[in-house]
């Protein structure tokens, strides 16, 4: 873990801070998991535990529920799915993370693309309804934006919350408005300079916005960009392998919060250069 002094400094001479939603910002796995199931029920699919499907978020809502859908017929064929389980043959347990056992089941199954994308529409349709009934704000992270919010009124310089996040706009910009983050009348595409004074999260690209999905640093350039921020001055606040190598390949720093989605074993490997236990931990 990063020390506080270390990271009492990192965070003085940053000005901007470029935070991942799900899994670091909010704890959604309570809106996740019932919308995937709710979508694997309607084409018959085994439901997952709430735990297999946070084994699955990551790089999209496509991947989640391609992940799912191949845990789901895993499960129903009597066997596991989830994170990597040394102890059991492959052939009994699947690696969701493993993109070519994933495309095996789903292909064996008779999951072509087409089909994948009828479950991704129901899972969507269903999670945009729900979205912000169980998902909360973790410990801490509002007070942080709030301190990056203040930096300019206590003589600090300006400091700038901005999110990058492979979630659709749709929902995320929903959990955003319910918790205060952004005012309601501001469009995704920020166009209305009036109203971006209001919000505290300043500039976000998500899935079907950005140029390029995490862990491709498309997004990242894309905020730089906007908000004339030179790469030295901004890091990435994230929780799982997407949001270190997006800030890895776009040349910032990153500091990842090992309690969130991501697992720690995935994620030390990496080497992000600061570390903490959870985001709460940067008040």
């Amino acid at each position: 873990m990063t020390s506080s002094e270390e990271l009492k400094e990192l965070l003085a001479r940053k000005e901007l801070f470029i935070f991942d939603l799900d899994g670091t910002m909010f704890n959604s796995l309570g809106d996740l998991a019932p919308a995937v199931n709710y979508a694997l029920k309607q084409f018959g699919i085994q439901e997952i535990s709430k735990d297999n499907v946070r084994s699955c978020i990551g790089n999209g809502s496509r991947n989640l529920i391609r992940r799912s859908v191949a845990s789901g017929i895993m499960y129903g064929a009597g066997k596991t799915a989830g994170e990597p389980d040394g102890s059991k043959n492959p052939a009994d347990h699947l690696d969701v993370r493993d993109k070519e056992a994933v495309n095996a089941i789903l292909e064996g199954a008779g999951f072509d693309e087409a089909k994948v994308d009828e479950v991704l529409k129901t899972y969507s349709g269903y999670y945009w309804e729900h979205c912000t009934e169980e998902t909360e704000p973790y410990e801490g992270v509002l007070e942080f934006i709030d301190w990056i919010c203040g930096s300019e009124s206590r003589g600090e310089g300006k400091k700038v919350a901005a999110m990058l996040t492979n979630k659709p706009v749709a929902p995320a910009k929903k959990i955003l408005e319910k918790f205060g983050l952004l005012s309601n009348a501001n469009a995704a595409s920020h166009c209305a300079e009036s109203s971006r004074d209001a919000d505290k999260i300043f500039y976000y690209l998500c899935g079907d916005t950005t140029p390029e999905r995490k862990p491709g640093p498309g997004g990242i350039y894309a905020i730089l960009k906007e908000l004339n921020v030179a790469p030295e001055k901004a890091v990435m606040i994230g929780d799982d392998t997407p949001d270190v190598m997006a800030a890895k390949n776009a040349g910032i720093d990153s500091i990842i919060c090992l309690e969130g989605f991501g697992r720690p074993e995935n994620l030390l490997p990496l080497e992000p250069k600061y570390t903490v236990g959870h985001i709460k931990d940067l008040v």
